[in-house]
């Protein structure tokens, strides 16, 4: 049965924490890669929060031997680069003396599926190879998918141009490409949420979202954001393609909060 975290709160540090710990996470390989969603150089809730990456790296420090931030943002004028400048993550990277890897322009392998449903090739980037990926997203609805949460996210996990895949059908390409390469791990940062992919009036939920099943942690996600998940083409499908558990009924889901965390430290003092 898969597991989903809810942590309710607004201190990062607390949740992450609490979140994480709660599902027993350990990265199981050396590399840790960390994908936020910087599709712009617009700041949170439209893109990853730095900070939401900052916990993640303050937990993954000293449990794996190299820890990356990799992006591939589709709509930045200036590139991927720009986005990791404007939005913090060069700063971010240089205090943690971590690289940042832009995955439009990164070495890749050329991988096969003929079973895959439009993308029968796919140029994975090689930084992804044997890492524990994390896929760092944030709650939001989508104009054209209904949400953009930690499935959608892995389409800045591609090399090049994402126009591609608006031409070969969205859904079909976001469970192609979680096909190849699926997060080992999808943390959602719900504390605010854009009214839609690129920006609108945000809305506070105060909530992140963990699991090691990415197309439970979106159907959350949906759920949260109002919607019915089985009523997301790209989540409804990647179940029936076997990459996750969207029934909500057969989660196993905890619900955790951050003023539950304090009270406990401070009863122990």
């Amino acid at each position: 049965m898969s597991k989903v975290v809810i942590v309710r709160g607004s201190n990062r540090e607390i949740m992450m924490e609490k979140g994480l710990h709660a599902l027993g996470i350990n990265p199981y390989r050396e590399k840790v890669v960390i994908k936020p969603n910087l599709i712009i150089n617009r700041p949170y809730p439209v893109t990853t929060a730095p900070k939401t990456v900052e916990c993640l790296i303050s937990y993954f420090k000293g449990k794996a031997n190299e820890i990356l931030i990799a992006e591939g943002s589709g709509m930045c004028r200036g590139g991927t680069a720009k986005a990791f400048l404007e939005l913090g993550y060069v700063e971010l990277a240089n205090r943690y003396g971590i690289q940042l890897v832009d995955l439009n322009e990164d070495a890749y392998e050329i991988l096969e599926n003929p079973d895959a449903l439009r993308l029968k090739e796919f140029k994975s980037p090689r930084t992804l190879r044997n890492s524990f990926l994390i896929s760092a997203a944030v709650l939001k609805r989508h104009s054209m998918t209904k949400v953009s949460l930690s499935l959608k996210n892995m389409m800045g996990a591609s090399i090049g141009r994402k126009a591609r895949f608006h031409v070969l059908g969205l859904t079909k390409s976001i469970v192609d490409i979680n096909r190849y390469k699926k997060p080992d791990l999808a943390v959602i940062d719900g504390i605010e949420s854009s009214g839609r992919e690129l920006g609108g009036e945000a809305t506070r939920y105060e909530v992140m979202i963990f699991s090691e099943d990415p197309v439970a942690a979106d159907a959350v996600g949906a759920h949260i954001l109002g919607l019915n998940p089985r009523s997301v083409p790209h989540i409804q499908l990647a179940q029936e393609k076997g990459l996750g558990n969207a029934r909500l009924e057969e989660l196993e889901i905890a619900e955790l909060s951050e003023e539950e965390l304090n009270r406990k430290v401070a009863s122990k003092r």
